[in-house]
């Protein structure tokens, strides 16, 4: 039973749609709502003027502002009123008038009412350091002209709420700061917007649409499309206001919106979105896959055109791409994903493949694009994002691409491939060796390297060690423990006073030990009797007695 929306409440109507729409559909809303902001955080919804961003154009009027710039392509200098002036006398006054008159707007300049030079000077520079930044990074235009004011009540509060209608992209310059700023629209981005959060807030909450721009504006003029505005407007019981406002507006992520949301079906019948939804998995066989170890293998010289460096984990990501598996490079910066970008655009060239390269940073295009350019590959590369690029320009790009005879280079001979396999070879080799694991010690060059490196500041002790090449792992630890045991008596060996210094005796037995402790006996009776005769001697001289056996051979 199909029941009727408008006898049911909103909460009853969205309880029923959830028990029947799909997971899958579930999903893309999600991600449409996450894409887009009717909040009043949003200013193209809920415009809130700042006193540092926002500029209102009194002169001229919107259809001459929109005319120049939208349809004659032409740039709009700001004019800027004179210097305040304060407690001047009247000739003084009489002068700043003669200026005043001279200093008037002319025809195509725009003037902003209410503000000083010294506060418009503020804002245009604030304007233009946030738009260009913005722009060098992400390689958006935040930086806008609206054109007219949609003024409608929010359906819970009859609360009136300003909306700007349309956006045209601009861009700030000054040709030297002396000269004013002017704005103008950038080649690459020449059309008009019709408010993008606006159309999907009224299609949502009141189920009406805003009349579509024109195609060309040279057939209908922009008073014409807000007399159509004004009329749907009017029924509504809503208004237009005819006002330029220039500010920072930011939609980007509309535009991935109105794909979900003219594109939903098709979206819906791919693999991979199934997947990232978790309606489906994506077929994954790892076995057959290569590792870093076998990639050798499977791309001999002869086969391989990347035409940047390249190690075995990057090589195996290209490998990835070329069999058309989905994966995530992951890596610190200076790790060489660009680089492999880079390689594998230049594979999928090689193979007659086309590839799209997107980022959300404008740096990372110009990255890869200046590696490919290095590399002689421009001819394949068409631009999309560069400010310097207009319709124009790259229709023009396609065809010169097109009608251009590229002449190949000279490949490399059969016995080229064959020395550079055999080079490769002897290098792998190499490595191989270099980490093999060696008896008895059961360690590799790799690791004694190793070890070595970390004792670089440990002083160097010339000392022979019979049968080093045989020496096992157990023997290894047994004299690390001996090392360990000696280090703690070292200090008191090391002293130049110590009674054994210089001692070079190779054995040590009992025998030894009973000779040399009868040897200290009488050492000790013999310097007990010396230390009381030369104390006698010095006391019949009236010296002290001495105590050290140089005092005593002094006495004697």
């Amino acid at each position: 039973m199909v029941q009727n929306r408008d006898l049911m409440s909103e909460d009853d109507f969205l309880l029923i749609r959830e028990q029947y729409v799909s997971p899958l559909s579930r999903r893309i809303d999600d991600w449409k709502s996450r894409l887009i902001d009717l909040s009043r955080r949003n200013n193209l919804l809920y415009f809130t003027p700042t006193k540092r961003g926002t500029l209102f154009v009194s002169q001229p009027n919107m259809e001459t502002i929109f005319n120049r710039l939208v349809i004659r392509k032409r740039k709009m200098a700001f004019w800027y009123p004179p210097d305040e002036e304060s407690s001047q006398s009247p000739l003084q006054s009489a002068h700043v008038s003669s200026i005043t008159e001279k200093n008037k707007p002319a025809a195509n300049q725009l003037v902003c009412n209410g503000m000083g030079k010294a506060d418009l000077e503020k804002v245009l520079k604030n304007l233009y350091r946030r738009s260009l930044l913005d722009y060098r990074e992400r390689g958006v235009r935040i930086l806008h002209v609206s054109f007219g004011m949609l003024v409608w009540k929010e359906k819970e509060t009859s609360e009136e709420v300003r909306s700007p209608l349309i956006l045209v992209p601009i861009e700030l310059t000054q040709e030297s700061v002396k000269e004013p700023f002017f704005i103008s629209v950038p080649p690459v981005e020449e059309e008009a917007i019709l408010n993008p959060a606006l159309q999907v807030k009224l299609k949502s909450v009141f189920k009406i649409e805003l009349p579509p721009l024109p195609e060309y504006w040279e057939y209908q003029s922009l008073a014409q499309y807000f007399s159509a505005v004004t009329k749907l407007a009017t029924e509504l019981g809503w208004r237009v206001e005819t006002t330029v406002v220039i500010g920072l507006f930011s939609f980007h992520k509309l535009v991935i919106y109105n794909d979900l949301d003219m594109n939903e079906a098709v979206i819906k019948r791919h693999p991979l979105i199934r997947a990232i939804a978790g309606i489906e998995k994506i077929p994954f066989t790892p076995n057959s896959l290569p590792e870093e170890k076998d990639v050798d293998l499977i791309q001999p010289p002869e086969k391989t055109f990347q035409v940047l460096d390249a190690d075995s984990s990057q090589r195996v990501a290209i490998e990835y791409a070329l069999r058309g598996q989905s994966f995530v490079i992951q890596g610190p910066p200076g790790t060489g994903k660009s680089q492999t970008i880079a390689n594998i655009i230049a594979e999928c060239i090689a193979h007659g493949k086309s590839v799209l390269f997107v980022s959300d940073k404008i740096a990372a295009l110009e990255v890869v694009y200046k590696r490919l350019r290095e590399a002689g590959l421009s001819s394949f590369c068409l631009e999309l994002h560069s400010s310097k690029a207009n319709k124009q320009e790259v229709v023009a790009e396609l065809k010169r691409c097109l009608d251009e005879q590229l002449v190949p280079q000279k490949l490399p001979s059969e016995h080229d491939f064959k020395k550079m396999g055999e080079l490769r070879e002897k290098l792998n080799n190499y490595v191989a060796m270099l980490h093999q694991k060696r008896t008895p010690l059961q360690k590799s060059v790799y690791e004694i390297l190793g070890e070595l490196s970390r004792l670089e500041c440990v002083p160097f002790i010339p000392i022979e060690l019979p049968n080093i090449d045989s020496l096992t792992p157990q023997e290894m630890n047994e004299l690390e423990d001996l090392m360990r045991q000696l280090k703690n008596v070292w200090q008191v060996v090391e002293e130049t006073s110590f009674p054994w210094r210089g001692y070079l005796g190779n054995n040590y037995n009992v025998e030894i030990r009973s000779e040399l402790s009868t040897l200290l006996d009488n050492t000790l009776i013999t310097i007990e009797a010396l230390r009381e005769e030369s104390e006698n001697f010095a006391i019949q001289l009236g010296l002290n007695a001495p105590t050290t056996f140089d005092e005593i051979k002094w006495l004697i």
